[in-house]
């Protein structure tokens, strides 16, 4: 069970890497507002966790929401260390929204993941 989870965590950074490399080359090809670089992260983080709690609910066949809200927290806890890294954590209003987001998407892709 224990290396479930972690080929599981593994693969969810990875997916995430690897939208935020698109974005990243995205971002470098065009130019690029400061101001869409907050939302265009917070989509991707949202997008991220959606898909991760969708393949781990198919997988698992059960639990959805729990499994989302596992894949939320997971992505919630990096939002975090990234902050505290760069010394920018502060609880605002923005890093609430996010939370919400990245949770909300977890449990729905979790719940839809189960039930496809």
């Amino acid at each position: 069970m224990f290396v479930k989870l972690l080929i599981y965590f593994i693969s969810a950074v990875a997916v995430l890497g690897f939208l935020l490399c698109i974005a990243a080359f995205i971002i470098i090809r065009i130019d690029t507002p400061e101001y869409v670089l907050i939302p265009l992260t917070t989509v991707l983080l949202t997008l991220s966790s959606f898909l991760n709690s969708f393949l781990a609910g198919k997988t698992l066949k059960e639990n959805g929401r729990y499994i989302g809200a596992a894949t939320g927290t997971v992505f919630t806890a990096i939002i975090v260390c990234v902050s505290v890294y760069y010394n920018t954590f502060s609880i605002t209003n923005l890093l609430l929204t996010k939370v919400a987001a990245v949770m909300f998407a977890g449990i729905l892709g979790g719940i839809l993941g189960v039930n496809s």
